[in-house]
C-alpha cells in the first residue's frame, strides 16, 4: 500500500541546517574542509549545526546506534529545517532496521545527500512517504576549493528555496565538470589545489522517446543492496536514475565490468522491465572511450525495452551536481532535449 507523500517545507534564509555523518565518519579526519563547508553554507544566509558524537564507539552495535541517534536528533530538533549528509560511505545500510521512522514522519524536513545515502533515501521514503533529495554533501561539494561550483549551489537553492510551491522546471546541464574528488581527500586536508575542469560531454539520448513518471534511483551498487527488502519501493512506471561511484581507491572509476554486473542484477530483479524511462549520471572518471563502452553496455542490458534513455546528466559522483527530489513527477523528452521536474520539491 502506497504511503501518502509528504513534501517538506522550504528552506529560508536564517534557517538552521544540520550536518550529519550517518555513514563514513570524516569530521575529525578533515576538520579544515568541514569548517570551510560550514562557513560557506553560513555565507548563503543559513545557520549550521554539526551533529556528531566524537566519542569512539567500543563495538559495532554502539557505532550503529550512535549514528542512528544523530539522525534522530537532526529530525527531532524543531529548530533544524534541513539536513545535509557530510559524505557517503559504505555502511549506511546498517542503520535501516534501527531508525525510528515514526519520529522521522512526525518531523518531516529536507534531507539531502548522495552515494550510499541512497539507502537512507529509499528507507525514509518507503517507510514514511517523505520526499528527500539526491544532492550535494558537505565534504565533496560545499568544502570544494577554491569554492563550490556555482551550478551546484544555484540548483540546490532553487530546488529547496526558490521554487517553493511550484514546479521546479527544466533540469539544467553544466558546461564544465571535474573528473576527480577534491585534493584534500588524498592526504593533505589543507590543500588548496583546485580540481581540473574539462568540457562536459553533454547530454546524450541513447534511446529517443518521451516518458513521465515518479523519479526514483540513486547510486547503482547501493540500490542493489535493497532489492528484496522492505525498503524497496514500487518502481512500476517510474523514471529511474542511476549513477556510478568511484572505485575502491577513490581515484579510479567504478569498473565497466562491475557496472555491467550491477545493471544485469537490475534486469534479473525485473526492475528494468517495470520502469518508463532511464536517466544516467555522468560516470565518475570515465574517458571518452569508457563512456562509449558504458553506453553500449546500457543499450545491451536494456535490449527488448522501448523506454527513452538519457545519459551524462549531472547526478551523483560528479561535480557539479544537481539536487533531485525523490518521488517527484518528472518528464524526459528527446524531441525537446528536455528533462523537467513537474512538481515542487518543497512547500512554501
Amino acid at each position: 500500500m502506497a504511503l501518502e507523500p509528504i513534501i517538506p517545507k522550504m528552506l529560508q534564509k536564517g534557517d538552521t541546517i544540520a550536518f550529519i555523518s550517518p555513514s563514513a565518519r570524516l569530521n575529525l579526519l578533515l576538520p579544515a574542509p568541514f569548517e570551510r563547508a560550514k562557513t560557506f553554507v553560513e555565507g548563503l544566509g543559513y545557520h549550521v549545526k554539526a551533529i556528531f558524537n566524537s566519542g569512539e564507539p567500543t563495538n559495532f552495535q554502539e557505532s550503529v546506534l550512535q549514528r542512528c541517534e544523530e539522525v534522530h536528533e537532526a529530525f527531532r530538533d524543531t529548530s533544524i529545517k534541513a539536513i545535509i549528509c557530510n559524505v557517503g560511505g559504505s555502511h549506511a545500510n546498517e542503520l535501516l532496521p534501527h531508525l525510528d521512522y515514526q519520529l522521522i514522519k512526525s518531523h518531516p524536513k529536507i534531507f539531502c545527500g548522495y552515494s550510499d545515502i541512497t539507502l537512507l533515501h529509499y528507507a525514509i521514503f518507503s517507510q514514511t512517504g517523505l520526499q528527500t533529495f539526491y544532492g550535494p554533501t558537505t565534504f565533496t561539494d560545499f568544502a570544494d576549493v577554491p569554492e563550490p561550483f556555482q551550478f551546484t549551489v544555484d540548483h540546490f537553492v532553487h530546488v529547496l528555496q526558490g521554487s517553493a510551491g511550484k514546479a521546479i522546471g527544466h533540469v539544467p546541464r553544466s558546461l564544465e565538470y571535474a573528473q576527480d574528488l577534491p585534493d584534500f581527500f588524498f592526504g593533505n586536508q589543507s590543500s588548496q589545489k583546485a580540481r581540473g575542469l574539462s568540457p562536459s560531454p553533454g547530454w546524450r539520448w541513447l534511446r529517443e522517446g518521451n516518458a513521465t513518471g515518479r523519479l526514483l534511483g540513486g547510486c547503482l551498487p547501493s540500490l542493489l543492496r535493497l532489492i528484496g527488502t522492505r525498503f524497496w519501493p514500487d518502481h512500476r512506471g517510474c523514471i529511474l536514475f542511476l549513477e556510478t561511484p568511484m572505485g575502491e581507491d577513490m581515484k579510479d572509476p567504478f569498473s565497466l565490468g562491475r557496472t555491467r554486473a550491477c545493471v544485469a542484477d537490475l534486469v534479473n530483479a525485473g526492475v528494468i522491465d517495470e520502469i518508463s524511462g532511464l536517466v544516467i549520471g555522468r560516470p565518475y572518471g570515465y574517458d571518452e572511450k569508457m563512456r562509449e563502452e558504458f553506453a553500449q553496455l546500457v543499450a545491451d542490458q536494456c535490449h527488448g525495452t522501448t523506454f527513452p534513455v538519457l545519459l551524462n546528466v549531472d547526478i551523483g559522483h560528479t561535480a557539479p551536481i544537481l539536487t533531485l527530489p525523490m518521488n517527484a513527477m518528472v518528464r524526459i523528452d528527446s524531441s525537446k532535449d528536455d528533462f523537467s521536474i513537474l512538481e515542487p520539491g518543497v512547500l512554501a
